[in-house]
C-alpha cells in the first residue's frame, strides 16, 4: 500500500464560514472493481441530495480515514485547473486570464496535491440561476464546477499521495469574488429545449454508473467511434446531461481514453437534449441487450439516507424512521435564516392591515438575504431569493433602489429574482403548481427565501375561510420549500378584527412555523413588527422601525431593537439606546413612566420588571456628572422633573 499523509481536517472553519457543506469521499487510495481510483469520488450514493450532519461527517472521516469533498451550491463555482490536459505549448489558464482579465489573485485558492502535475481550485460566486458548461472550447484543462458537483476539500489526500492545501497567498474563502461577467457569459449553458419523450432524464447519475458497469468500454474504443458517440448521446439523454462524470469515469476503463477525460467531457458538453433527438434511452437499452443486460434498477437502500451505528452501515428495510431519545437529543437545532426572526426551510407569514407596510418588511428581509448583509444588526444566511410579486410589482424597483442607497450597496451583487406572472397556489389540480416548482428548481436552483406577495393574489377562486382551499395552498408552499430548500414566506392580511390575527381559516395559522404581524402607527411614520408564533425557538419581543425617506422611496430604520439572540437579560445597553431615542424625539427628556411603558410593550414584561431593567441600565444615582454613554456618544441620565415638587416624577434626560 502506498504511504501518504493521513487526511487532516483540524480546521474546517473556512468552509463553515463560507456556508459550504462537507461530504464524505472514499479513502484516498481506494480502487474500484474495474481499477479506477476512487479517492476523489463521493463515498455515498445519492450524495447530491443526502442530508449530512457536519459533526457526524467529520467524525466518520476521522474514523474511516476518508477524504472530504465540498458539495457545491448553486451560487458558487470552482474553476478546476488540470494542467495535464493543457495543449502542447499552451497554458489554458494563462490564456483565460489574457482573454478575459479574470483576477485569480482575488479568488480563494486550493492546490490539488497531485504530486505529478499540480492543479488548482479557484472559488468564485455566481448568480444561483446561471447554469454553466463544465468546459469551454479552446481552454483545455479548465472546468467550471457548480451545483450538482463536488470538489475535494483542503486536508484530503490526492491519489498520488500529496495533500490538498490552501495556497499561502489565498484570500479567505468567505471573501469569494464574483465570477467576471464576461467569463460567466462564455461559460453559460445554452437553454435546453424540453424533450418530448417522458424518458429523458429518467436515470440518475448513480444509476447510469451502475448501468454502464454491464458494458466493456473497450468495445466502444476509438475504432468504434460511431458506437461510442451514440452511446454517449444516449447516456446524455437518459440523464438529461447530469451523468457527465459517470460517463467519463466509465470511458477511463479503456486504456485508449486514459488521460483524455477533459476531451470526453468537452464532447459531452457539446450535446443538447431536444424534441427531435432520435438517439434516446432506447439506444442505451439496445446496447445493453446486445450483452444480455438492461437498465439497472435502483437498490432499495438508495431510497433512504444511510444511518451509521458503531461504524457499520446497514440498509434500511422500510421508509419509517424510529428515533431513540438519545438520537432525538442529538438532532441539530433549527438554523436561523434571519437571526431571531426567520428559520431556514420554514413556512411563515407576514401579515397586517392594508397599508401597514407588510411588503416593505418583506422586501427589507429579501434584500438582506440576497446580498448577505445583516438585517438591522442581525446575521442572515446569504443565498438566492425569489420574490413573487403578484401585488404592487411596479413599486418594488423604487423600494429596492432605496434600500441599496440607504445601505451603500449599489455595487454589491444581489441574488434576487422577481416574478410577476399569474400564479394560483390553491388550484384544485396541482399540475400548474408542479410545473411552476419544476421551473423554479430548473432555472434558479437552491434558494434561501421565497416571498409570495400576497396570498389573496395567488389563490384565485379560493375561499380563505375554507380549510380545504387553504390546505391546498399550504401544500403548494411546502412543495416549494421541499424542492428548493428555501424558507417560504407569504404576505397576508389580518382580519376585520385585527386582534384575531391573520384573515381566513385557522388552518393557515396551524401550518405556519412563524407568523409576523406588522402594525403601522397612527401618525404613519413608524411600524411595530411582532413575532407572534415561533414554532421551534423562543419568541422575541416586538421591534420598532421608523419609515424614512431614501432615494425615491422609504426604508426601514430601527429604533431600539431586542437582542437578536432572544435573551434580553443583561443587555442594559439596549435600554440606554431606547432612552436616548425617546428622549431625543421629545426635546431632550422622557418621563420615566413613559420609558417603562415602552419597555413593557416592547419586551412583553410587567411594569415592575421594566423599571428594574431601567434601574440596572440607568441607576437613580446616575447624574449628568456620571451619565451613561450611548452608542453615538450621547449622554443619558436621570433627574427629577422638578426638584421642588417630587410628585412630578423622574425624567430621563439626554444630551450630545
Amino acid at each position: 500500500m502506498r504511504q501518504a499523509p493521513t487526511p487532516s481536517f483540524d480546521d474546517v472553519r473556512p468552509y463553515r464560514g463560507a456556508r459550504l457543506e462537507l461530504i464524505p469521499l472514499h479513502c484516498w487510495n481506494a480502487i474500484s472493481r474495474d481499477g479506477r481510483e476512487l479517492g476523489k469520488a463521493p463515498a455515498d450514493g445519492r450524495w447530491t441530495t443526502r442530508q449530512y450532519d457536519h459533526a457526524e461527517t467529520l467524525e466518520r472521516a476521522q474514523r474511516e480515514r476518508l477524504n472530504l469533498g465540498v458539495r457545491l451550491p448553486a451560487d458558487v463555482v470552482v474553476l478546476d485547473v488540470d494542467p495535464r490536459h493543457f495543449p502542447d505549448g499552451t497554458n489554458s489558464l494563462d490564456k483565460l486570464v489574457a482573454d478575459t482579465g479574470i483576477d485569480l489573485s482575488a479568488a480563494p485558492h486550493v492546490l490539488t496535491g497531485n504530486l505529478n502535475t499540480p492543479g488548482h481550485h479557484y472559488y468564485f460566486r455566481k448568480p444561483a440561476g446561471a447554469v454553466l458548461l463544465e468546459s469551454i472550447e479552446g481552454y483545455a484543462g479548465l472546468e467550471f464546477k457548480s451545483l450538482g458537483r463536488q470538489v475535494v476539500a483542503a486536508g484530503s489526500v490526492h491519489p498520488t499521495g500529496g495533500r490538498y492545501e490552501w495556497a499561502t497567498d489565498s484570500p479567505p474563502l468567505a471573501d469569494m469574488p464574483d465570477l467576471p461577467s464576461n467569463v460567466l457569459k462564455m461559460a453559460r449553458r445554452p437553454e435546453r429545449v424540453a424533450a418530448a419523450s417522458s424518458d429523458a432524464g429518467e436515470l440518475t447519475p448513480e444509476l447510469l454508473a451502475k448501468t454502464l458497469e454491464q458494458l466493456d468500454p473497450c468495445d466502444f474504443g476509438k475504432k468504434q467511434h460511431e458506437r461510442w458517440k451514440e452511446l454517449m448521446m444516449a447516456c446524455h439523454y437518459a440523464t438529461d446531461g447530469e451523468g457527465r462524470q459517470e460517463f467519463i469515469d466509465w470511458c477511463m476503463g479503456d486504456p485508449e481514453y486514459a488521460d483524455q477525460d477533459w476531451i470526453v467531457g468537452r464532447r459531452w458538453d457539446s450535446l443538447h437534449v431536444n424534441r427531435d433527438q432520435k438517439i434516446t434511452t432506447a439506444t442505451l437499452r439496445m446496447y445493453l441487450q446486445e450483452v444480455g443486460g438492461d437498465i439497472a434498477s435502483p437498490d432499495p437502500e438508495d431510497d433512504f439516507d444511510v444511518w451509521e451505528d458503531d461504524g457499520t452501515v446497514e440498509a434500511e428495510s422500510s421508509r419509517w424512521r424510529f428515533l431513540s431519545i438519545d438520537e432525538v437529543e442529538r438532532l441539530p437545532p433549527p438554523k436561523w435564516l434571519v437571526q431571531g426572526v426567520l428559520v431556514e426551510a420554514s413556512i411563515a407569514a407576514i401579515y397586517g392591515p392594508p397599508e401597514s407596510c407588510k411588503s416593505f418588511l418583506a422586501v427589507d428581509m429579501a434584500m438582506a438575504i440576497a446580498s448577505g448583509m445583516d438585517w438591522h444588526g442581525r446575521t442572515v444566511e446569504r443565498g438566492g431569493v425569489l420574490y413573487i410579486a403578484a401585488e404592487g410589482a411596479p413599486g418594488l424597483g423604487k423600494r429596492m433602489r432605496a434600500w441599496k442607497v440607504n445601505r451603500g450597496a449599489q455595487g454589491r451583487a444581489f441574488q434576487l429574482h422577481l416574478m410577476r406572472d399569474e400564479l394560483n397556489l390553491a388550484a384544485e389540480k396541482d399540475g400548474g403548481v408542479r410545473a411552476f416548482v419544476q421551473a423554479v428548481t430548473d432555472e434558479l436552483g437552491p434558494l434561501r427565501l421565497i416571498v409570495i406577495d400576497t396570498l389573496n393574489q395567488t389563490a384565485a377562486g379560493a375561499d380563505e375561510n375554507s380549510a380545504k382551499d387553504m390546505g391546498r395552498y399550504i401544500a403548494s408552499m411546502k412543495k416549494l420549500r421541499d424542492a428548493t430548500g428555501a424558507a417560504v414566506v407569504v404576505v397576508h392580511h389580518s382580519g376585520k378584527d385585527v386582534s384575531k390575527g391573520m384573515r381566513g381559516s385557522t388552518a393557515l395559522l396551524g401550518a405556519m412555523d412563524t407568523t409576523v404581524e406588522v402594525e403601522r402607527s397612527t401618525d404613519g411614520h413608524s411600524i411595530k413588527v411582532a413575532v407572534h408564533k415561533q414554532k421551534d425557538a423562543e419568541r422575541e419581543g416586538p421591534m420598532r422601525f421608523n419609515l424614512e425617506k431614501a432615494a425615491d422611496s422609504l426604508v426601514l430604520k430601527p429604533t431600539a431593537m431586542v437582542d437578536a439572540g432572544g435573551d434580553f437579560d443583561g443587555r442594559t445597553d439596549l435600554i440606554v439606546e431606547l432612552a436616548r431615542q425617546m428622549a431625543s424625539e421629545r426635546g431632550g427628556s422622557v418621563p420615566l413612566k413613559e420609558l417603562a411603558e415602552a419597555v413593557c410593550e416592547r419586551d412583553g414584561v410587567a411594569d415592575k420588571t421594566a423599571r428594574r431593567r431601567i434601574e440596572e441600565a440607568i441607576p437613580k444615582h446616575c447624574t449628568r456628572d456620571n451619565a451613561k454613554q450611548s452608542a453615538d456618544g450621547g449622554l443619558v441620565w436621570q433627574e427629577p422633573a422638578d426638584p421642588r415638587n417630587p410628585k412630578l416624577g423622574i425624567l430621563v434626560r439626554t444630551e450630545g
